[in-house]
């Protein structure tokens, strides 16, 4: 009996907290109580980290209302308005994974009415999918014609099929603020158009998607060892 009573005993704490601006930030979280006996301890806990991440929060509203806020917040009624644009050269996959990971609550669950992207994305599957043809300085030749230093080889004229998919996303930060995601997505390229009506929100975007590459990176160099371990399974096996 007296050893079950001194085990230790593990409570779960809720810490509650109303930003006055919304800022990242980390601070020591100190405590008082009293047991049963009535004796009085002090304590200290971990410094609490509150991430930029930790401040989002979905619309209080039902979803069916979600698209229409978000029309109309984009197309001009969200007061003092700033917006800013970030590339990520992520397979669509990759990042379908980490919209459903990192933003998945906030993800707009209908379709949104809104004017097309207009990045050239078939550029860019046209520089994904090229490759130099035989015979060329490229290709395996080491042939071709230069013009103004630059190779050029006869088009193909093979077409490029482009398909790009939306994805919206809405976030409320507390107290008062909104920020508004749009993700035209390819199969190797993705534009994220930013909008929000705190400007000071902006400068977190960068390192929030910076850690979308690390995890890529991460994934990738994960699912390689991987691919590499099972080939030198089978190998084992084979021999």
């Amino acid at each position: 009996g007296n050893r079950l009573r001194a085990a230790p005993i593990q409570n779960k704490l809720l810490l509650k907290l109303q930003p006055i601006s919304p800022v990242p930030t980390s601070f020591g979280v100190n405590i008082a109580f009293n047991d049963c006996a009535g004796h009085m301890y002090f304590g200290q806990l971990d410094t609490f980290n509150a991430a930029f991440q930790d401040m989002f929060l979905p619309v209080r509203l039902p979803l069916a209302f979600w698209p229409h806020l978000f029309e109309s917040l984009w197309t001009g009624s969200l007061p003092q308005s700033c917006w800013s644009v970030k590339v990520m050269d992520l397979e669509r996959e990759v990042v379908q994974q980490l919209i459903r990971s990192q933003l998945g609550p906030f993800v707009v669950p209908s379709e949104v009415r809104l004017e097309e992207e207009h990045f050239d994305f078939e550029q860019e599957e046209w520089f994904a999918c090229w490759r130099p043809p035989p015979g060329s300085a490229g290709g395996s030749g080491g042939g071709g014609d230069f013009l103004g230093g630059a190779e050029v080889f006869e088009d193909d004229e093979e077409e490029v099929v482009v398909r790009v998919e939306t994805v919206c996303v809405i976030v409320f930060i507390p107290p008062s603020y909104h920020l508004l995601m749009r993700f035209a997505i390819s199969s190797h390229s993705t534009i994220v158009r930013i909008l929000t009506d705190r400007f000071q929100l902006l400068s977190y975007m960068d390192a929030f998607f910076l850690s979308w590459s690390r995890e890529a990176a991460e994934a990738a160099a994960a699912a390689a060892a991987q691919a590499a371990a099972a080939s030198v399974a089978e190998a084992t096996a084979e021999a």
